[in-house]
């Protein structure tokens, strides 16, 4: 960080450009949330498609694509809850007059929104990695 001199062109252009990145910081959160939501929607749709089936084909009772049948639920229902989590608006009471406690309330809540969103990721990644271990146990049919 300089701290003598004015601030040159180069640094004024990467002080900008964090500024947007902050500003715009929020909204791209919470679109990344209803990228995982519509995700899981149709993700949920394959795997009750694969494990709901009427005649219950004798792959279900194998005990591999019950197990990850099973987690693959529970996770895309996470994941989609953390999602739902960061696109739902939150009520944030803070001094209208205090610019130190704005800034300390924006900085919790893109923290909440980026450590929810984080969770969705990694719970849905987990969920896909349910889904195609169900579908490969029943093209194996391990």
């Amino acid at each position: 960080m300089r701290i003598l001199g004015p601030e040159t062109a180069d640094e004024r252009e990467l002080r900008e450009w964090f500024e947007s990145q902050e500003r715009g910081n929020i909204e791209r959160l919470e679109a990344g949330a209803q990228t995982i939501i519509q995700l899981v929607t149709g993700l949920y749709g394959v795997l009750f498609a694969v494990l709901a089936l009427s005649d219950q084909p004798a792959y279900l009772h194998n005990p591999i694509v019950q197990w990850a049948g099973t987690v693959g639920v529970c996770a895309f229902f996470g994941s989609l809850l953390a999602a739902m989590l960061v696109a739902i608006p939150r009520r944030i009471v803070y001094q209208k007059d205090n610019l130190t406690e704005m800034q300390r309330m924006y900085g919790r809540l893109q923290r909440r929104k980026a450590t929810l969103l984080r969770t969705a990721q990694i719970v849905f990644l987990i969920g896909t990695a349910c889904l195609v271990t169900v579908i490969l146990a029943i093209l194996w049919k391990v």
